[in-house]
């Protein structure tokens, strides 16, 4: 109580800050709380396993942050009162997560506390937030960077990651180096190169009686990046010392991960290519922990990343332990006031992705019982080539076209080939080694999908958009309820109100009596920085994913309230 006081004390004093006052400072801040109502529904949740003992559920944060000069502090309080279903179970209870202090002054930059921070790409760092997903893994510790000359930046990090309420055992530790040419050596025109390179390891206190687990684990990555008028071009290599995890089933295997990606720009056309190769490149701060925590890398999917509700139930997850493949897109602006483009131009793109597993030959061990695990060995070789596995593959071709003043169309077609072993069960070690022993093949399904929306423009600040959505499993998919079919509507005021009705129905369910429409609305008002939304219906199970990260939510019914407040 007498935190939550605090906090409205200074929050009350916020607007006495908000003005920029040099005698005093800046503070400024954002608060936002999501409640959920639950209402039992035997139809989405039969046994139910979903339905919560406490029937509102709910959290939120409030970020306050203080500017004077070149000094910044800030903190994050957090408060689950038994966390919304679906995300991790264990947020539960209340306090401060996020605190720094900041000083920036002739080039250097040090920051005490927690920090989120990024070498490259991510590869081998990347602490981030996506608060969607349940997933914050700072670190707190110390933070500093220094720019010697224009261009030049020297990072330094050392820190414990955030473990939900707690901290990591291990300490993580890194530097990284970048250096812009074009601003060192004043080039003109488009042309430029940045080059950077990074170093980061951990040190794990853990100790087993059977595995002889390394303390000490380090990695390193070097990139490059070509910029000019019309292309650019970004690479990265890293590498990681043996690194024996409950991902890897504590293989002692050297990790390795590449990823590639260009892209071409020229008036009308454009294209990128996207290129990954990851191998046993889980990258934690502990070797044994929940899928989604204390992540220390990132690995880029190199697919879509699909925001349409029907499409993105099939959203490809990244498997850490190895994986490669590639991504391929195309687009070109018809122009206006010819035979395809009409009065107001079109806009077709046409993208294909792949992801397979790695050509891997097995070197398994026999255990105690005399079967073939591939524990406390390097696991396997590598060679180049595509693996056994096909896990996954995303065509779609979507077409965007402004038909009048006040009305435009945006259709897309996509076809899936979804690998439900890997990509929901997260075969990568021991049970895909079991499938190749046992001779067996993994579930996999063929996925077609179809959405329309149709935006228009009624008069100024109104306007009603409508979504149709489709997507067949030809009977082989019955986790998401096999067949649905979907539609929107979205009719907005702007900038305070939007009013939204949907109904989901999953006709291609095999149980006839749990073919079901999920219907839902919602309304949201905006007054000035603040916004309040409310809900109701139900959601049908499904996967949520930010940048190949996923987790499944799980059916529900009832109402929902969110406030959103920035200052």
């Amino acid at each position: 109580m007498k935190k939550i006081l605090n906090l409205i004390f200074l929050l009350s004093l916020s607007q006495a800050f908000a003005q920029n006052n040099e005698s005093v400072g800046q503070l400024s801040g954002n608060f936002q709380s999501d409640f959920q109502f639950y209402l039992r529904d035997s139809l989405i949740d039969p046994n139910g396993e979903a339905f919560p003992d406490e029937r509102l559920l709910g959290s939120g944060f409030l970020n306050l942050n203080y500017r004077k000069g070149n000094f910044m502090a800030g903190m994050r309080y957090e408060n689950y009162q038994n966390n919304r279903v679906g995300l991790p179970g264990s947020y539960q209870g209340e306090g401060i997560t996020y605190r720094y202090a900041r000083f920036i002054k002739n080039g250097f930059d040090v920051t005490a506390g927690n920090f989120y921070e990024q070498f490259g790409s991510g590869i081998i760092l990347r602490a981030f937030e996506e608060r969607g997903l349940g997933l914050d893994n700072n670190l707190d510790g110390l933070r500093m960077l220094y720019s010697p000359i224009e261009g030049l930046t020297l990072k330094a990090v050392i820190g414990r990651q955030r473990n939900y309420f707690e901290k990591s055992n291990s300490v993580v530790r890194g530097v990284d180096a970048e250096w812009n040419l074009k601003s060192t050596l004043g080039w003109e025109g488009y042309n430029n190169l940045i080059i950077g390179a990074g170093v980061v390891s951990k040190y794990q206190q853990v100790s087993d009686p059977n595995l002889n687990l390394p303390q000490n684990v380090a990695s390193a990555a070097g990139r490059i990046n070509f910029i000019s008028e019309k292309f650019n071009v970004f690479g990265e290599f890293a590498y990681k010392a043996n690194d024996p995890s409950f991902d890897n089933s504590y293989i002692y295997k050297k990790g390795t991960a590449l990823f590639v990606t260009s892209s071409y720009s020229d008036g009308n056309v454009g294209a990128t290519l996207s290129l990954k190769h990851y191998d046993n490149f889980s990258w934690r701060s502990e070797p044994s922990t929940d899928p989604q925590q204390l992540l220390i890398g990132f690995l880029p999917s190199a697919t879509t990343l699909h925001t349409y509700s029907l499409p993105a139930l099939y959203s490809y997850n990244t498997i850490l332990t190895g994986e490669q493949g590639y991504q391929a897109e195309l687009f070109y602006n018809f122009p206006r006031k010819t035979a395809m483009g009409g009065n107001y131009g079109m806009k077709v793109t046409l993208s294909f992705a792949q992801s397979t597993s790695l050509d891997k030959e097995y070197t398994p061990r026999t255990d105690d019982n005399g079967n073939e695990v591939l524990s406390g060995t390097d696991g396997y070789t590598t060679n180049i080539g595509l693996g056994e596995f096909n896990y996954f593959h995303d065509f779609h071709l979507q077409v965007q076209k402004k038909i009048s003043k006040k009305i435009k169309i945006t259709g897309t077609y996509y076809n899936f080939f979804f690998n439900n072993d890997a990509l929901r069960k997260g075969v990568a070690g021991v049970p895909e080694f079991a499938l190749i022993q046992s001779g067996q093949s993994p579930k996999t399904f063929d996925i077609n999908a179809a959405v329309v929306e149709v935006l228009w423009k009624i008069k100024p600040k109104h306007s009603l958009r409508t979504e149709f959505q489709t997507l067949i499993t030809e009977g082989q998919d019955g986790t998401f309820g096999g067949d649905w079919g979907l539609i929107l509507m979205e009719y907005s005021i702007a900038p305070k109100w939007f009013v939204a009705v949907q109904d989901a129905y999953n006709f291609g369910n095999e149980i006839e009596d749990l073919r079901i429409h999920y219907y839902s609305a919602n309304v949201g008002y905006t007054h000035g920085t603040n916004k309040f939304q409310l809900g109701y219906g139900r959601q049908q199970e499904g996967v949520f994913c930010v940048g190949g990260i996923c987790r499944v939510v799980p059916a529900s019914n009832g109402f929902t309230f969110g406030i959103t407040s920035n200052f």
